[in-house]
């Protein structure tokens, strides 16, 4: 009889050889990972949704920080020039042969013509500007809200803030520059909301007519060649020209945009990295069967590879429809903070598809190490399901100083301006804290000796398993680090004084025009009802009220003022800026009360006679003394207040008597301990307006508390998460200790107690690592000027540190009450 031998089959071993190989084989175990990843669905929940969220989290933040650059259509609607033209000294009449040159020189022009109109109570006039709203360019500078659009002379169009200013509304009538205007339509400039101005009907056909008046200046929309708008900068015309492509070149949005993505990729692999290792464990008596099956090495990596892919696809497509949909309602509310309408589908999308695509491939190359370390488990340890041991992290301290040093520098030199360096300075800052995290891991360690018990079994867990260990605290700090990072710079945007005249609860209230230079000179009774309705409005806010005072030269004769009463020139500093011209800044007096509040010490500078927070070096130049402009004085640079509309330049009292001259009161300084709101700052105005005063707020009002709020809540959730993975499988890994403990008698207590002191310490390592870093990527990104960074967000940072370690303790003890199961059985394993 003949005995047919079988035929081997998948998963037999032939002389110790697997049949396995080949394309076959990778797609069978990439099919098993696939049924292995669908029957544990809900252990994989956490690490798709972490991945998910991350993912979602960078597809929405790149837009949003794409959106947050200028417009430019707020200046020049689509054309590529705007030329600016004045009246200057021949009026009306120069205004038309300027606009009649630029038509015959560049072509097809929109006219916009301007006059500026005073405003009772406000600080700054208000911009009545004629525009047709059908002009071929200005389709961007330009939407209507409500009502219609102007018809005639006596109509205008109001944006909000100038109705607010006005105080009217639609459908009334307000007066402007001696005439009667119907107010018959809301509108905004979609380009630059904080653009305030009044809009009159076309300028007529000459472009000189604004609500039937003649105009004072006029901005010219083109779209000529550069050789035609070289021609007519020669044709002897004093213009400005502002080129589309100039105007557009500042790169900071993107910078940001490059930065946030390096950030967000290098957190997905971090997290990809600390959710396999717990994968990985759950695995591995499934990886003991398959290789007792005869699966090779190559093909045990592979098991977990495609595990990994596979995760990295479900998180990047569930996360970019997450991001996506989170972005869509959130664009407008982004408007008020970033200056401008956005354009809700006007995505990055290289940048998208970027973030993608490594969130597919971050949790396939983060499975990388898990994998061959299990592919290195014997098949007995593997079916027994005992761990591999601890593995512990290198030591790094050499190169984590060397990448932290090379970061910080990189970030110095770029000066926020150069993408390249910036982005060079946070992957190294960002490499050199992943390098520290087992450092720190086994400082912690180290400390356990003198804690009490449950804490020192912790430790020590921890101190054991510092590789793992180490990439949870690295993705943890990296989680916490941004959304630091992010709420410190909104708080930046919002308190700058690049962005802002004064601070949010500033008010400058003036006896006289920003721009006149002359003060009137009232009378006892005048002043003191002045100073008392200030005084009364500051105390309903309970804001504190400092006199300005200025000093004038009795030799000058009086003159008057905008407001139509005698006054005084007033003396100012500045310095030269050419053979007869010169730059003027305000010049106040160091009186007691200037003294205190601008924390002047006039005692720390005998001799000086002019002292300033202004930047720049040399002395400076007095204007307004009578006969005099070249009356340099010792100036001293002090610390003072960054915002420009503050008073930064002071005289010394003893200066004004040396040289005769007398003080008036200019003004006060109102300052709230809080922002001052809409309603606030219109009774501001509503005051100014009954007593013949004018005032000035802060220019601009970034709405960015949302962003400070959401991103330390997300960031605070996202930890929260590789927490949860990274106290699961160090608990898993410790289960043989806690079944001991539990047999001996320890408690739900004392179980509740390991799980809440693994999640503190390693979120109180975490927070305290990522706050530490993201204050060293912002001191040296602002090592030109910390100025900036006085003003902290604290409230929105507190939910970070304490909050998270707290709240981490907390969910930790919670959920580590359960009795493990099988406690007999493994005892007598």
């Amino acid at each position: 009889m003949t005995v047919q031998q079988d035929r081997p089959r998948p998963g037999v071993v032939r002389e110790g050889r697997s049949v396995h190989g080949g394309v076959p084989g990778r797609v069978a175990v990439v099919r098993w990972s696939w049924r292995m990843l669908r029957r544990e669905w809900r252990r994989q929940v956490l690490l798709v949704g972490l991945i998910a969220v991350v993912a979602g989290a960078a597809v929405c933040a790149l837009p949003a920080a794409a959106a947050y650059g200028d417009d430019p259509a707020g200046t020049f609607g689509s054309a590529r020039q705007s030329v600016h033209l004045e009246a200057a000294g021949g009026g009306v009449d120069t205004l038309r042969r300027e606009i009649a040159g630029a038509r015959s020189a560049l072509g097809t022009v929109q006219v916009i013509a301007h006059r500026q109109v005073p405003v009772p109570g406000s600080a700054t006039a208000l911009d009545l500007r004629a525009q047709d709203p059908q002009g071929p360019y200005g389709g961007g500078r330009l939407r209507l809200l409500d009502g219609r659009w102007p018809g005639s002379p006596g109509e205008i169009a109001l944006t909000r803030s100038a109705a607010q200013e006005l105080r009217t509304g639609l459908g009334r009538t307000v007066a402007a520059a001696g005439q009667r205007l119907a107010v018959v339509g809301l509108v905004e400039n979609p380009g630059r909301l904080a653009d305030t101005f009044a809009l009159a009907a076309g300028p007529g056909p000459d472009g000189t007519q604004v609500a039937g008046r003649p105009a004072t200046s006029a901005d010219l929309l083109a779209d000529a060649s550069p050789e035609a708008m070289t021609a007519f900068r020669l044709g002897g015309f004093p213009v400005t020209v502002q080129d589309r492509g100039s105007a557009g070149s500042d790169a900071g949005p993107e910078i940001l945009v490059l930065a946030l993505a390096t950030v967000v990729l290098l957190l997905v692999a971090l997290v990809a990295a600390a959710g396999f290792a717990v994968a990985a464990q759950r695995r591995l008596r499934q990886i003991g069967m398959l290789g007792a099956m005869g699966a090779t090495d190559r093909q045990v990596r592979l098991v977990l590879l495609g595990h990994g892919l596979l995760v990295g696809l479900l998180g990047a497509a569930a996360g970019a429809g997450l991001g996506l949909a989170s972005w869509l309602p959130l664009a407008p509310r982004l408007a008020a903070g970033a200056g401008h309408r956005i354009d809700r589908y006007a995505l990055p999308w290289p940048l998208l598809a970027l973030v993608v695509a490594v969130t597919v491939a971050a949790p396939a190359a983060a499975a990388w190490w898990p994998a061959r370390t299990l592919a290195r488990v014997p098949v007995v340890r593997a079916l027994s399901a005992r761990p591999p041991g601890p593995v512990r992290a290198r030591q790094s301290m050499w190169a984590a100083a060397v990448l932290l040093a090379g970061g910080c520098a990189a970030l110095a030199a770029s000066h926020r301006s150069d993408a390249l360096l910036v982005v060079t300075g946070i992957v190294a800052v960002v490499a050199g804290l992943l390098l520290v995290s087992p450092v720190v891991i086994r400082a912690l360690a180290a400390g356990a000796a003198r804690a009490p018990l449950t804490t020192r079994l912790v430790l020590r867990d921890l101190g054991r398993h510092q590789a793992r260990s180490g990439a949870a605290l690295a993705a943890v700090t990296l989680a916490i680090g941004l959304p630091v990072v992010i709420s410190v710079l909104a708080a930046v945007s919002q308190t700058s004084a690049a962005t802002g005249n004064l601070s949010a609860g500033d008010l400058l209230i003036r006896t006289s025009a920003r721009t006149d230079p002359r003060v009137p000179l009232l009378s006892p009774a005048d002043l003191a009802r002045r100073q008392d309705a200030v005084r009364h409005y500051a105390a309903t806010l309970g804001a504190s009220v400092t006199p300005l005072v200025m000093a004038y030269d009795p030799v000058l004769a009086p003159t008057g003022t905008s407001g139509g009463g005698p006054g005084r020139e007033v003396i100012e500093a500045g310095r030269s800026t050419g053979p007869h011209s010169w730059a003027g800044e305000r010049l106040y007096v160091a009186t007691p009360d200037a003294e205190r509040r601008f924390g002047l010490d006039l005692a720390a500078h005998p001799g000086a006679q002019v002292l300033t927070s202004q930047p720049g070096n040399g002395d400076l130049t007095l204007l307004g003394a009578a006969g005099r402009r070249d009356l340099h004085v010792r100036t001293v640079r002090v610390a003072g207040p960054a915002w420009f509309a503050r008073p930064r330049v002071f005289v010394t009292p003893a200066a004004v008597e040396a040289a005769g001259w007398r003080t008036v009161t200019a003004g006060w300084l109102v300052t709230a301990p809080h922002d001052l709101t809409s309603a606030q700052r219109a009774a501001c105005y509503a005051m100014a307006a009954q007593n013949g005063l004018v005032t000035q707020v802060r220019d601009r009002q970034d709405g960015l508390n949302t962003v400070r709020w959401a991103s330390v809540v997300a960031g605070a959730g996202l930890a929260l998460g590789v927490l949860a993975m990274t106290v699961g499988t160090i608990r898993a890994e410790s289960a043989a200790d806690l079944r001991t403990l539990t047999a001996t008698g320890a408690t739900a207590r004392t179980r509740r107690g390991l799980t809440a002191a693994t999640s503190g310490a390693l979120a109180l390592a975490g927070t305290l690592l990522g706050a530490a870093g993201a204050w060293l990527v912002l001191l040296c990104a602002y090592a030109d000027g910390l100025a900036p960074l006085h003003h902290i967000p604290w409230l929105p940072l507190l939910l970070a540190f304490p909050g998270l370690p707290l709240l981490a303790s907390a969910a930790g003890w919670l959920a580590g009450g359960a009795e493990p199961p099988g406690i007999a059985r493994r005892l007598l394993e």
